[in-house]
C-alpha cells in the first residue's frame, strides 16, 4: 500500500503526506524513497505548483531508515545503489524551482532529519517532546541522504558534530538557536504556517550551498577556530581501539573531506564511507541487538499470551535506599500509587527526600513538565506500617542483600497482601528459589533485578524461581511494561545471568592484577575495547568490600568451571586486608587532585609479573570470559536464547554492542577460531578458559548462534 498521499492545501501549495499504513511510524525504505521521488518530480514540473509542504501523518514525522533491509546488504556494491537513489530524490528535492517546506512533528531522526535538511525552509512543532537528530552511528551507520554534508553547511561544524558523531538529539528550541530551524509553530497550526512560508515567500525556492558566494556559518575547517572543533572531535572518537567502532571515523572524513570540495563531490565522498561501513559486521550486530532484539524485548515477547493484562494501580516498594528510592521513582512516573515501606523513620525520610530530589531535577532540566512532577510526587506515600500495603498490586523488595533481612520482610509482605499479588525481590545474586521459602505463596514469588541508578538504567532482569508460576510472570512483566524498562527473562541460579557473567569479567580483571599487571593498563584495555569504564576503576566504585561479599555469593563451592584459575577472592581479601576499601578510603587507585593514581602498595599485594602481556592478549581475556560464561548459562539453562543474552550484556553493563554482546562476539569472530583462541589460553591461563561442549560442538559443525 503507498506510504505517500499528496494533499492539496489550496492557493497552489501541496502536501507530499507520509502516512505509513500499520505502523504508529513512518519510516523510510527502497519503496517510499521511489514514490517520494516520483512525488517531487511531478510536483516540481507542475507549473501550477507554488510550493511543496513535507509532513506526516502520524505523532511524529519520520523516524529513519528500514533497518531490517539495511540489515540485508551483502556487500558495500548493495548500500551504495540504495543511498545513491537516496541522494538523487533529495537533491531533486532542493533543487526543484519552487519551495519545500518541512513540517516537523515530534521526531524527525535519521532519514526523516535528512528529508527536513532537503527541504529549503524547516518548521516545527511547539511541543517538548519533539526532538531531531541522526541517530545512525548508534547501529554502526552513517547519514546517507546528505546529513554529513547538509548539516554542518547549515549549521557550522560546532553545532553539527555532536549530532553526527556522537547521537546527540535538539529540542526544537535548540534546533531554532543554532539555525536547523527556521520556525517553531503552534502544534495545530503546522500545515497552516508551512503554506503560509510559502504564499508569502518567506520560504526559499533553493540552498544556500548551491548559490553563489555561499559562506558557512563558523569557522572553515582549515583555520585554526575549525581546526580545533575538529581535533576535539578526533581526539574524543580516538579512544577505541581501530577497527571496533568505524562509522564515527567515516562520518568525520566525509565531513571534514566533504567541506573541502562542491558540494556535489561531497555527496559522493559520503556515499562511499557509507557503503564502506554499511555491509559491515558491526551494523549487523548492532541492529540485531540494538533494533530487533531490544523491540522484541520491550514487545514483552516472554510475556505468557493466554494470561490476562494485570491491572497495576498501587505498588509498595519496602526498603528506600539507593535501589528502593529508584524502583519507587521508576512506579510512580508510570502512574502506580506507590507506598514506600521502611521501618526506620529517618531512613524512610531520607528515600523520600531523594525521590523528591530526583524529581526536581527533572524539572530543572525541562525534563519534566512542573504539573506533572507534583502529580508525581503526590503519588508518593511514606509508611512504616505493612497494613497499609494491604491494597496493593505489586510488592518490591529492595532492603539490603542480606537473606535474612530479605526474608523477614518476604515474610511480612505476605502476610499482608492478597494471595495473587506478586512479591519481587530486587536482589542481584541470591537465588530467587531460596528467598521464596520465606513467601507463603512461592508461586507468586519473582526476582526483579533493577540495575542502578534505576531511573537511567533500562534493563531488568527477571528471574524465575522453582516455583514461580505462569500468572506471575506475566504480571511481573507487566509491571516492567509499565515503567518502561527492557526485560530479560531468565531462570533461577548463583548470580543468575547478568551477575555472573560480569563476575567473570571482574574476575578475570583481578586475576591480572593479582599477577601483577598494572591496573592502569588493565582498564585501558577495556576502555579502548569498548567497555565504557575500566573494572577495577569499577570495582573502586562498587567499594572492595561489598565485592567480596558478592563474590562470595555467587561462588557456591567454587568448583565452577569459570573459577578455575581464577584469582578474584584472593586478590579482594589481600586489598581489604591491607584497608583499601574502594574509591571513598582508597581501593586499588588513590584518588586526589590529579585524578586516580595505582596505588603505591600494590606492589607489595602483588609482585610485579615478570613475563610481559600484550594488550590483544588481556582484551581477549577480559572479553572471552565474559562469553564463555554465557555460554556456560545457556547450557545449563540459567538464560534460554542468544538474542537475550546480548541484549543483557549490552543494555546491563555496556558490553561493545559493536560485537552485538556477549554471544554476538563469538560469531564475529567466528566459533571455531574462538574456542581454538580459549584452547590456547586455556593452556596458558587455566581451565576457566575451557569451551563448553555446546560450543564446541558450534565450531566443529561450523554454526553460528545467528545464521544469516
Amino acid at each position: 500500500m503507498p506510504v505517500i498521499k499528496i494533499e492539496d492545501y489550496g492557493d497552489g501549495v501541496r502536501g507530499i503526506v507520509f502516512d505509513r499504513p500499520d505502523s504508529p511510524h513512518n519510516f523510510m525504505n527502497s519503496e517510499v524513497v521511489r514514490e517520494l521521488h516520483a512525488a517531487v518530480r511531478r510536483l516540481a514540473a507542475d507549473d501550477g505548483v507554488k510550493g511543496v509542504v513535507i509532513a506526516s501523518a502520524k505523532k511524529s514525522f519520520l523516524v529513519g531508515g528500514d533497518l531490517k533491509e539495511l540489515q540485508a546488504l551483502k556487500t558495500p556494491g548493495d548500500a551504495a545503489a540504495i543511498i545513491a537513489d537516496v541522494q538523487s530524490c533529495m537533491r531533486d528535492m532542493e533543487r526543484a524551482p519552487k519551495p519545500f517546506v518541512a513540517a516537523v512533528n515530534g521526531l524527525a531522526l535519521g532519514g526523516g532529519l535528512e528529508v527536513a535538511l532537503a527541504c529549503t525552509y524547516r518548521i516545527a512543532a511547539d511541543d517538548s517532546r519533539l526532538k531531531l537528530g541522526l541517530p545512525e552511528v548508534s547501529f554502526g551507520l552513517i547519514p546517507g541522504a546528505g546529513g554529513t554534508q547538509r548539516l554542518p553547511r547549515l549549521v557550522g561544524l560546532a553545532a553539527a558534530l555532536p549530532i553526527l558523531v556522537e547521537d546527540r538529539r535538539v529540542t526544537a528550541a535548540k534546533a531554532l538557536e543554532i539555525g536547523l530551524l527556521d520556525q517553531i509553530v503552534p502544534a495545530d497550526d503546522l500545515a497552516g504556517q508551512a503554506k503560509e512560508a510559502i504564499l508569502s515567500n518567506t520560504a526559499p525556492p533553493d540552498q544556500p550551498w548551491d548559490r553563489d558566494g555561499f559562506e558557512r556559518p563558523g569557522p572553515s575547517p582549515a583555520s585554526r577556530e575549525g581546526r580545533d572543533v575538529l581535533d576535539a572531535m578526533w581526539a574524543k572518537i580516538g579512544r577505541f581501539r581501530p577497527g571496533l567502532e568505524p562509522a564515527p571515523q567515516a562520518i568525520m572524513e566525509a565531513v571534514e573531506g566533504g567541506l573541502a570540495r562542491p558540494f556535489e563531490d561531497g555527496l559522493r565522498l559520503e556515499r562511499e564511507k557509507f557503503a564502506g561501513v554499511a555491509a559491515s559486521k558491526v551494523v549487523k550486530n548492532k541492529i540485531r541487538t540494538l533494533f530487533l532484539g531490544l523491540n522484541d524485548a520491550n514487545g514483552m515477547k516472554d510475556r505468557p499470551g493466554d494470561i490476562a493484562p494485570y491491572d497495576i494501580k498501587s505498588v509498595a516498594v519496602v526498603g528506600v535506599g539507593q535501589m528502593g528510592s529508584g524502583i519507587a521513582y521508576c512506579a510512580a512516573e508510570a502512574g502506580y500509587d506507590v507506598f514506600l515501606l521502611e521501618a526506620d523513620k529517618d531512613r524512610l525520610d531520607a528515600g523520600a527526600a531523594a525521590i523528591a530530589k530526583r524529581v526536581r531535577g527533572a524539572v530543572e532540566r525541562n525534563r519534566m513538565k512542573p504539573d506533572a512532577a507534583e502529580a508525581m510526587l503526590s503519588r508518593l506515600k511514606p509508611t512504616a506500617s505493612y497494613d497499609d500495603i494491604a491494597g496493593v498490586d505489586m510488592v518490591f523488595e529492595a532492603v539490603s542483600e542480606v537473606q535474612s533481612v530479605k526474608d523477614r520482610v518476604t515474610a511480612s509482605a505476605s502476610a499482608a497482601v492478597g494471595p495473587e499479588v506478586p512479591i519481587a525481590s530486587n536482589t542481584s545474586t541470591i537465588p530467587i528459589s531460596r528467598l521464596a521459602g520465606s513467601a507463603a505463596r512461592p508461586e507468586r514469588f519473582i526476582g526483579l533485578h533493577f540495575f542502578a541508578p534505576v531511573d537511567r538504567m533500562k534493563l531488568v532482569e527477571v528471574i524465575k524461581g522453582e516455583q514461580t508460576d505462569r500468572p506471575t510472570v506475566a504480571r511481573a512483566l507487566d509491571a516492567v511494561a509499565g515503567m518502561r524498562k527492557t526485560p530479560i527473562v531468565v531462570n533461577d541460579g548463583l548470580g543468575f545471568f547478568t551477575s555472573r557473567v560480569v563476575g567473570a569479567y571482574t574476575g578475570e580483571a583481578f586475576t591480572l592484577l593479582a599477577e601483577g599487571r598494572a591496573p592502569d593498563l588493565i582498564d585501558d584495555v577495556a576502555l579502548k575495547a569498548g567497555m565504557p569504564i575500566g573494572p577495577l576503576a569499577m570495582a573502586d566504585i562498587t567499594s572492595l568490600t561489598l565485592l567480596k561479599d558478592i563474590v562470595a555469593s555467587i561462588s557456591g563451592d567454587g568448583s565452577a568451571t569459570g573459577l578455575k584459575g581464577l584469582r578474584l577472592a584472593e586478590a579482594l581479601e589481600k586489598l581489604t586486608r591491607a584497608g583499601r576499601t574502594g574509591k571513598a578510603g582508597g581501593g586499588i587507585y588513590d584518588y586526589g587532585e590529579t585524578g586516580p593514581q595505582p596505588w603505591p602498595g600494590l606492589a607489595d599485594c602483588f609482585p610485579r609479573a615478570t613475563e610481559e602481556l600484550d594488550r590483544e592478549t588481556i582484551e581477549k581475556r577480559l572479553l572471552y570470559a565474559q562469553s564463555l560464561e554465557a555460554v556456560r548459562a545457556m547450557e545449563e539453562g540459567v538464560i534460554e536464547n542468544p538474542i537475550d543474552a546480548d541484549v543483557g550484556s549490552v543494555l546491563g553493563w555496556a558490553f561493545p554492542s559493536a560485537h552485538g554482546g556477549v554471544i554476538g562476539l563469538i560469531d564475529t569472530v567466528g566459533p571455531a577460531e574462538f574456542v581454538a583462541a580459549c584452547d590456547e589460553m586455556k593452556a596458558r591461563f587455566g581451565g576457566r578458559f575451557e569451551a563448553p561442549a555446546m560450543l564446541r560442538n558450534m565450531a566443529r559443525r561450523g554454526q553460528l548462534f545467528f545464521p544469516a
